[in-house]
């Protein structure tokens, strides 16, 4: 037994006793003894403790900040893929005009690279060698602006001579067999097709695609060429010294030969005369850039700037490499008979 007294200071109060067995005693200590171990076992663990919550918080943070800037660089690349799209349908109207005035193409050769992965995942560095492309390529651009602008602001006669625009409205036609080798729809065999076939209703406006004199305006007598008595009615356009255009299957011409026309004059009204299964616009342009003194045949579609075409990258690329000129029929004397001429425009 173990007797344990708490006397006061004061005298006048009275003295307190406590008396605790053996076994009592032994918990206590015990107890305490827990206690103690536990609280030294606390203490201990603690900087571990805080480590372990501190790292999981920064973790966390980390993660959320990962988050952020991988959303962040998910809108850049959206936002790159855009301007990646609109440079590259810049850079192919400003290669048009290079290959249309015959300049130095090689400014700026080539498109853009997208990477095989999604975008969403773009890792930090392809975007980062994204952007620098994307520099790159507005640099070249800015390069081809000034050297078209140089030769344009040098030779607006050149310019003006240059058949651009559509022939017909761009929301009227259809585009039913382009320039090259197709079946041809009367003998059903393959053939050279030199010009577009533009489907339009009957009626609607043909425009002068440059400003020229007419050479031509009616039909070619079938004893001077079946070819071109097959076109039905016709009208030529003289363009300098470098073009001619032609247009063919016309309903009714509203020129006529000499006379000085502006680009996106009216010229004629779409038909189906001549050889013609439906109503349309047959329209070649011919040049004798390739050939000096020969008419050719070239793709309309590359000279044509207010319009865009299916895969005009692939169609540059073929003007640029193909020189199939075999199988045209030239142009008549009286088609390219004017080229001195000095008409006067109709009041």
């Amino acid at each position: 037994m173990i007797e344990i007294q708490i006397h006061p200071s004061d005298i006048r109060r009275r003295v307190r006793y406590f008396f605790f067995d053996r076994r009592r005693v032994i918990v206590g200590i015990v107890a305490l003894s827990l206690l103690l171990a536990g609280l030294i076992g606390s203490m201990a663990a603690a900087p571990t403790v805080i480590r372990r919550v501190y790292k999981t918080n920064f973790l966390k943070e980390q993660r959320e900040e990962r988050d952020i800037q991988r959303e962040h660089l998910r809108e850049n690349v959206v936002q790159m893929t855009s301007l990646e799209r609109n440079l590259e349908d810049q850079r192919i109207r400003v290669e048009k005009l290079l290959t249309v005035y015959g300049l130095d193409r090689s400014l700026g050769q080539g498109g853009f690279s997208t990477p095989t992965h999604g975008s969403a995942d773009l890792p930090l560095d392809d975007a980062r060698r994204r952007e620098v492309s994307l520099k790159n390529a507005m640099l070249r651009l800015q390069e081809q602006l000034d050297l078209l602008a140089r030769y344009e602001a040098a030779n607006s006669e050149i310019v003006r001579h240059t058949p651009s625009i559509l022939p017909v409205p761009a929301d009227q036609f259809v585009l039913t067999s382009p320039f090259g080798m197709r079946i041809s729809p009367f003998t059903r065999s393959s053939d050279f097709h030199k010009g577009l076939d533009l489907s339009a209703p009957t009626g609607t406006s043909v425009y002068a695609t440059a400003d020229g004199v007419v050479t031509f305006a009616g039909r070619v007598p079938l004893g001077q060429s079946v070819a071109w008595w097959r076109f039905g009615n016709v009208v030529t356009i003289k363009h300098g010294d470098r073009f001619v255009t032609i247009y063919g299957h016309l309903d009714t011409v509203k020129v006529h030969t000499g006379q000085l026309v502006k680009q996106g004059e009216v010229v004629a009204t779409v038909g189906s005369t001549g050889w013609s299964t439906n109503s349309h616009l047959h329209y070649e342009v011919r040049s004798d850039l390739e050939q000096p003194g020969t008419y050719v045949p070239i793709d309309p579609r590359i000279y044509i700037l207010n319009y865009q075409w299916t895969n005009e990258a692939l169609l540059l690329m073929r003007a640029r490499t193909s020189k199939d000129y075999r199988n045209f029929d030239p142009l008549p004397p009286a088609f390219v008979g004017f080229a001195n001429a000095t008409g006067k425009r109709r009041s």
